[in-house]
Order: structure tokens, then sequence, then C-alpha cells
């Protein structure tokens, strides 16, 4: 199996696309072939399909429905009911605080090609997702799905008077922003290093109704009994969290999975890589995102990836690519346009 295809995300309101794509006006039949699932893969939402798999779903959907925003209209339909044992963690958390951290710990139970985050910093607070694993497919859809979940979560927490004060999407900005103002009521904020809803930090602090103690026991005792995931999942997921966060190193890596830097550096030889190699696929993967699906300039996906300057970023991108990142732009744009 190739391996962006060994990353998998739990099916949930995933099983809703082949409906979408109905009412929509297309076959979801030969666009689940084309993507590499099976007629079946999206019946169940409890079962698991691959991550990338859904990625080119979204985004042969949004094609062949001339829907480009197809992922915002997929994502509309998703509440934390939804996430299953996660959304039942999450919804029955005592405050928005502790609901949406619980939801930044345990989002590995639902995807192993994303994680959700969550930065405070000035009074306000930023919840979004960042992809990181390699060779992820159709993530402007993704994000926009994800970001018209999360207002969702946040009114299911929240009540529906929750609104987000600024949305920030790395993706080019459309040629049609209504369905964006009328979903998010405000404009978002295209070509951003990051995905997020941003809101007044005085949100965490509310008490989640009907939040129950007695079912929150027993959701975290079933999410601990199902542990953290694969080791080289937990360190992308970990370096990823790292560089949203302005800075990474294999210390603040090995103490965010709470081991020693040597302890982790022999657990990743017995996996066959290095900590440096897995640096490389996540910096890699964020390049890639940014440069085909937004117009964020050289300089700032510089930054994005914890690097000093343009220059030594420039050097890393030919070693992992064989060529600038400018003409890997250019070239995934003329992709994309025919």
């Amino acid at each position: 199996m190739p391996a962006n295809e060994t990353a998998s995300q739990r099916v949930g309101a995933f099983a809703a696309l082949p409906a979408l794509i109905w009412q929509l006006g297309a076959d979801p039949a030969p666009l689940l072939h084309g993507a590499g699932l099976a007629p079946d893969a999206l019946d169940a939402p409890e079962g698991r399909a691959p991550f990338a798999a859904l990625g080119r779903l979204m985004r042969d959907a949004a094609v062949r429905t001339a829907c480009p925003h197809f992922g915002l209209i997929a994502g509309r339909i998703w509440h934390l009911a939804d996430l299953g044992l996660l959304g039942e963690l999450v919804r029955h958390s005592p405050t928005v605080g502790e609901a949406l951290r619980t939801l930044t710990v345990h989002q590995h139970l639902n995807s192993e090609g994303g994680l959700a985050f969550l930065i405070r910093r000035g009074g306000v607070v930023d919840l979004g997702y960042a992809i990181y694993h390699p060779g992820a497919a159709g993530t402007e859809q993704f994000y926009d799905a994800v970001m018209a979940a999360a207002v969702n979560f946040m009114r299911d927490l929240c009540g529906p008077g929750w609104a987000p004060s600024e949305v920030f999407l790395p993706r080019e900005r459309p040629a049609e922003t209504a369905p964006y103002r009328s979903l998010f009521k405000i404009g978002p904020r295209f070509d951003a290093e990051v995905c997020a809803v941003r809101f007044p930090e005085r949100w965490l602090a509310q008490p989640v109704a009907g939040a129950d103690p007695a079912r929150l026991r027993a959701a975290r005792a079933s999410a601990e009994a199902l542990g953290h995931g694969q080791l080289i999942e937990q360190v992308r997921r970990a370096l990823r969290l790292l560089l949203l966060q302005g800075g990474v190193s294999g210390n603040d890596a090995a103490q965010m999975l709470s081991m020693h830097r040597r302890t982790l550096n022999r657990r990743l030889q017995a996996e066959g890589t290095t900590f440096q190699q897995v640096l490389d696929e996540v910096r890699f993967e964020v390049a890639r995102q940014l440069l085909a699906g937004s117009r964020i300039a050289l300089d700032d996906v510089a930054a994005t990836l914890g690097y000093s300057g343009v220059c030594p970023f420039m050097r890393a991108f030919r070693r992992w690519s064989g060529t600038t990142p400018g003409r890997w732009r250019r070239e995934a744009v003329d992709v994309a346009q025919r």
C-alpha cells in the first residue's frame, strides 16, 4: 500500500457524501471508484477509509458537480454527534474550554491524517485544523469542510448565538465567496497560513449545557483503552503542532510525547526512519499545500515551516522535490487548470 494510503479516517459524517453528490447532480459510484474507494466504503459511520482517498473524493466531487465549494456544503451538515466516541468526549465536557482541549487531545481517534489545534493569545482563541500526512489530496475541500463543521461544533457547545470573529482558510480566494459569507457571517481571510476560526477567549469559560459527567467518565475510559496510535503518526502530529506554535525541535517533540529524546530516536530508528526524515515529510507536505492551494508569499511559507529565511527553505525544497518552490507552484497550478 502506498505510504499516503496508510493513514485512515473514521467515516463518520463522510457517510453522507454519496447522497450529497447525488443531490448536486452527479453519480457517486464512478467518483468513489476513481478515489480508490469500494462502493460500500462509506456505508458504516464507524468504519474507516484512507484519509487521502477521502480527499480525492471531495476534490473530484467538486469538479464533477461543478460546485467549487463542495467541501463547505459537506461540512455544514456535520455535528458533534457525527464524531462518535470523540463527539461524546467533547459534548459532555464541563466547559467549552475543556471540550475543545479534549477535541485536540483525542482527535487522533478519528483521523490519522490531520489534527485539531487550539491556540490562545491576546484574548482570542484559534480553533483550527492542520493536515500533516504526506500525499494528502483535496486539501482545499478538506479545510473548507472542517471549518464549516467547526462552526457547527461551536454552536453545539455554545448555542446558536456563537459566531467567529475571523476565519482563516489556506486556499486561494475563490471566484464566488457568497457561500462562505453566508455560512461564517463574515468574509474569511483567504491565502492564510493556517486553517482556523477565531473567537473571543471568554467563550472558553462557558459551561456546556446538558453535559453528563457519567457519560464523560465512560467515554474517557473507552478512549484510554484505544491508546494514542502508531508512533510515527504521533510524531507527525506533534511536529505539525509545534510548527503551528512557531518552533520545532527534537527535544520539544520528545517532551510533547512524554519521552526522552534518545528514546524517541531509538524508537524511530526501529521504525526505519529518523526524526529529521519525519520532520522533512511534514514540512514538505505543508509546503506543497500552501504552494498549490494559495498565493502565500515564499517568505511566509518559509516562516510557517520554521525556517529563518527563504533561502534555507528553497534549498530544503529543492532537496525534497528536485525543483524550486516557484517552479513547483507553477506546475501545480497548470495541472489544476487542465
